[in-house]
């Protein structure tokens, strides 16, 4: 039995209707599952041999029907897995839910990312990967584990949820977790309009997911409508998009945008300074950006920076393919919106050129660069994340997450959505 004797904490009660070993927990012991023959734990991730990450990869091929998006990276899946929840520079957590014979059936893990609230580095954890083998689905165990790991005492300072599946957003509401009172837009900007139209028309095969967006493919799957006019709609959408929000135009150009493979050390200081008018905002420093996103195991990111002179003054991360293009991250100097929105636009020609039928980008409503992603073309579409905050208690500390316009800052790449 894997066991980390470094990590001692207390079980909180959580009513008699789950058993547990004891009064206390240590990562690795084995927690029994009521009214299940199985065993939960939850060990680091770094201690997940080759053989678990083979079998994880395995039970996520067959709980979403061929595996989750990311198996069509061009790496295989084990060494994703491993980027994700071995090699990241912050703790991360594996549950593992197990038959008698080891067989695991049930999985999730849990990333401890470093983030900055209020001028001060805090722990705040989202979870990754979460699979029930499909002989489980619909039988209760995801709530019973789902109990048990609630349970547990927190390791990090607060929590943040980026899922979409009904089951969490409906335990989400039961236990009033709340949510950014700052909404966050999902937006997308077609490059190509026929190609969008018909890419969404068949987009993806058929998957046992059950998140808010296969839901959204499926209903829209069954409300079929001529591909003519869907891209009427989508061209009438995009010439009242260019009426509203013309294009900018700033008459500073004292920089010059590049492409790196890596992020040097400039970027630590960069981001201090460009921290500092967010209440909340992911560390991105040298060590976590190169992992996240100069790693080819996480994806075929590009890295742009824009310069002046030697200084750093922003930098943006897209993801561009033949399948679609995201805005993965952007960040400026504060007082330099000229630099994110020559970015933003330098992004755009970076998905023209890849053939991408469009591209996408998250951004808080009442962002700065919200406005930007508007002049550049983007368009707010049907909202398929909305992150829950779970602050264990500590309200005076995070009390900014129920104002609407609390200046944060979280976009697609702080999540595992890109």
């Amino acid at each position: 039995m894997v066991e980390d004797t470094t990590h001692p904490t207390t079980l909180r009660s959580y009513g008699s209707r789950v058993a547990v070993v004891g009064d206390s927990y240590r990562l690795g012991e084995r927690i029994p599952v009521e009214d299940f023959d199985l065993t939960l734990r939850m060990i680091p991730g770094e201690d997940l041999s080759n053989e678990q990450i083979g079998n994880v990869v395995e039970l996520l091929r067959e709980a979403f029907n061929g595996g989750p998006g990311w198996f069509a990276l061009p790496v295989p899946e084990a060494d994703h897995l491993r980027w994700k929840l071995i090699d990241p520079p912050f703790e991360t957590r594996a549950s593992l839910t197990e038959e008698p014979d080891g067989n695991i059936v049930a999985f999730s893990g849990r990333l401890h990312r470093r983030w900055i609230v209020r001028g001060e580095e805090r722990i705040g954890a989202d979870g990754v990967e979460l699979a029930l083998h499909p002989k489980y689905q619909g039988s209760g165990l995801y709530r019973r584990r789902t109990e048990i790991s609630d349970a547990l005492p927190p390791e990090e300072d607060f929590r943040i949820s980026f899922g979409s599946h009904p089951t969490s957003l409906h335990r989400r509401r039961v236990k009033g977790t709340p949510e950014l009172a700052n909404p966050l837009d999902n937006l997308v900007r077609p490059l190509d309009i026929g190609k969008y139209v018909r890419r969404r028309a068949t987009n993806g095969r058929p998957t046992g997911s059950r998140t808010r967006i296969a839901l959204e493919q499926q209903r829209r799957s069954r409300v079929p409508k001529p591909l003519v006019a869907k891209q009427a709609v989508w061209r009438g959408r995009q010439l009242r998009q260019r009426l509203r929000y013309r294009g900018l135009e700033y008459y500073r150009d004292d920089y010059v945008i590049r492409t790196v493979s890596r992020f040097d050390q400039r970027l630590d200081h960069f981001f201090e300074v460009a921290s500092r008018p967010f209440a909340l905002i992911q560390l991105r420093n040298q060590e976590t950006l190169n992992w996240r996103y100069a790693d080819r195991r996480a994806g075929p990111f590009t890295i742009r920076i824009a310069e002046d002179g030697n200084e750093l003054v922003g930098y943006a991360v897209t993801r561009a393919t033949t399948a679609g293009a995201d805005l993965a991250d952007v960040l400026a100097l504060p007082g330099r919106e000229d630099v994110a929105y020559a970015l933003i636009r330098d992004a755009l020609d970076l998905g023209r050129r890849a053939g991408s039928p469009a591209i996408r980008a998250w951004m808080l409503e009442h962002h700065p660069y919200h406005r930007l992603l508007l002049h550049s073309g983007f368009m707010p579409i049907r909202r398929i994340v909305t992150p829950a905050f779970t602050d264990h208690g500590n309200t005076r500390d995070y009390g900014f997450i129920h104002d609407p316009q609390a200046r944060m800052h979280i976009m697609l790449g702080d999540s595992d959505h890109v």
